[in-house]
């Protein structure tokens, strides 16, 4: 069905995500609902297979111009995010829902927000006061852990693994607020939150990583303070990066990178990347392998951010 159809039918569920009013055709319950509204994104679902049919498959890519993206997923089904508008997906029936709305909610609205214009990060962030202090990463090296054991020390979790900024004309970025919810592998959750896997759900059925819901998050955007870029090390350290160094480590972490050539979005990319780099101080975290020490280095980042965020 056709969003045109669908706008004459009504919309089941109304909810706001990035400071937009989104309408779905499915129930997205980590997000806040809200009054039944005209929307400014919609998520329904759409006969994306005819549209896949002849075209070479790059990664997960099928189709990539300036206001589309038509993706694929083994097991899953089709996604397609247009216009920084519309995101349809067309999946089997029988795939569990926390599976779809793992991919509507990432993959999806992060897309869509960079066709949106927005400079979109690979990180999770939490609040610390009226601020944002964030962690970028390769997947799998700690960014959610970070936030988790953060957000057990009492600050509340902002986004996790999609980091959406707005850029401010003389100023550090807002991060515009997500929802609360984190992605964890059972070591992750055990040790960061103490928290058991057990009754928690897959982000899909084959994987092991659980999804965790929150109770809160932060409903309207804050000032971004910090960025630590998780690094190994022998020992806990923070110390800044600069110049190229931090503005290479910003380039790597962009949520949307192998996107930006397809969809001729560099020279932005750029400009916003020296604009975040210029008012945001980017610092290498390094810490030694494994989750012994996460106390330590969830410490580490609370002194400095008291003593040298002030």
């Amino acid at each position: 069905m056709d969003v045109k159809a669908r706008l004459r039918r009504g919309w089941p569920y109304h909810y706001t995500i990035y400071g937009l009013h989104v309408c779905s055709d499915v129930p997205l319950p980590e997000l806040k609902p809200v009054a039944p509204a005209e929307g400014e994104v919609y998520i329904y679902r759409d006969v994306l297979a005819p549209m896949a049919e002849g075209l070479e498959r790059q990664g997960n890519r099928l189709r990539v111009t300036p206001t589309e993206a038509l993706l694929i997923y083994d097991e899953v089904g089709l996604l397609r995010i247009a216009d920084g508008r519309y995101l349809t997906y067309d999946v089997p029936p029988e795939l569990p829902d926390e599976t779809l709305r793992v991919l509507l909610l990432g993959i999806g609205l992060g897309i869509l927000m960079h066709q949106r214009g927005h400079l979109v990060l690979h990180a999770s962030a939490v609040a610390m006061g009226d601020r944002v202090v964030a962690f970028i990463a390769e997947k799998g090296h700690g960014k959610s852990t970070m936030a988790a054991a953060l957000h057990a020390r009492g600050y509340p979790l902002v986004t996790d693994d999609v980091l959406v900024l707005e850029e401010q004309p003389d100023g550090p970025p807002l991060v515009l607020p997500a929802y609360p919810q984190l992605k964890l592998w059972p070591d992750a959750l055990a040790q960061a939150m103490q928290t058991a896997p057990d009754g928690l759900p897959r982000v899909h059925p084959a994987i092991e990583k659980r999804v965790a819901r929150l109770p809160n998050g932060v409903d309207r955007p804050l000032p971004l303070a910090a960025l630590f870029a998780l690094r190994p090390g022998e020992t806990i350290q923070i110390r800044p990066l600069r110049g190229q160094e931090a503005f290479l480590e910003l380039l790597l972490h962009t949520y949307t990178r192998v996107l930006l050539e397809q969809t001729r979005t560099s020279a932005r990319h750029l400009q916003q990347v020296g604009h975040l780099a210029r008012y945001v101080p980017v610092l290498a975290l390094e810490r030694p392998p494994g989750l012994d020490l996460l106390p330590d280095v969830v410490a580490a980042v609370e002194t400095f951010v008291r003593r040298e965020l002030p």
